[in-house]
């Protein structure tokens, strides 16, 4: 009940990707310099750039978080999952469109359609949020 629980806010997707890039953002700069000093300068070097860029991606991750109310954070979560592979289908896309795709459904701005197409890809995962009104269609006047 808890891991459903914690699916549903997005808290598992969050905490997930903050804690790898915490733990990126120390071990890779660490190791990189031990590297430099001891062994390969190069290889070092490379390594302290790297530690460097999860250091950018998580003050990234933690903004976004503070910045999204639990509902959007929840649907942002939501959206990237739908959007990976399954065994039976391939994921959409590149990891750069599912990511603007789920910035898109947090901030409300996916269509009712496009929520239902990614709603139907992983039909046990239900939507966290509240789904927008059927668009209806002009009603013809004779």
């Amino acid at each position: 009940m808890q891991a459903k629980q914690a699916e549903q806010t997005g808290a598992g997707y969050w905490v997930s990707q903050i804690a790898v890039s915490a733990f990126a953002a120390i071990v890779a700069p660490t190791c990189g310099i031990v590297l430099f000093i001891v062994d390969e300068p190069g290889k070092g070097v490379m390594l302290f750039l790297i530690g460097i860029m999860f250091l950018a991606c998580l003050v990234w991750l933690v903004r976004a978080y503070r910045r999204m109310s639990k509902t959007q954070r929840a649907v942002y979560a939501w959206a990237i999952t739908q959007q990976h592979g399954t065994n039976d289908q391939p994921g959409v896309g590149s990891d750069f469109e599912m990511m603007a795709c789920a910035d898109k459904a947090s901030k409300g701005r996916l269509t009712r359609h496009e929520l239902l197409h990614l709603a139907a890809r992983r039909p046990e995962n239900p939507y966290p949020g509240t789904m927008p009104p059927a668009e209806e269609l002009p009603q013809r006047h004779e």
